[in-house]
């Protein structure tokens, strides 16, 4: 499958998931819903989702490095939080927007390292998989 196909494919899914996760919060009360439609939140959690997750296709990008897939993702990531979440509302300036990023920030590191070490490992591996392969040749 090529890079467009894939990016297309996760965008779509992150728009689903988005939107059923933006569904669901609305659901849960205490939601400050004042001023806001459903559909304008449903939208834009859709976006929320599309985009973050149309980006993972940078990781797709073989002639990239680890760290530039990272920074260009991480940067994506946070640019849609502050271009939707902050216009949106969905958390108030000052200290709760701090918590909100600084809790972004923290799951963002988790997600990414849980990623690295299980690729690592399928490196390593597939690496003694191959040098077992060769040394019997």
């Amino acid at each position: 499958m090529n890079l467009r196909a894939k990016f297309i494919i996760n965008s779509l899914a992150g728009c689903v998931l988005g939107m059923l996760v933006g569904v669901a919060i609305w659901m849960i009360p205490p939601v400050n819903k004042e001023g806001r439609s459903l559909l304008l939140h449903v939208i834009m959690s859709g976006l929320h989702g599309m985009i973050p997750f149309g980006a993972m296709t940078v990781y797709e990008i073989e002639s990239w490095g680890i760290t530039k897939q990272t920074v260009v993702h991480a940067s994506l990531t946070l640019a849609t939080i502050l271009a939707i979440e902050i216009p949106m509302k969905w958390w108030k300036p000052g200290a709760e927007l701090a918590i909100a990023l600084a809790g972004y920030v923290v799951v963002y590191v988790i997600i990414w390292l849980c990623n690295y070490l299980y690729w690592k490992h399928k490196v390593t591996e597939m690496n003694e998989l191959l040098e077992n392969i060769h040394g019997r040749g």
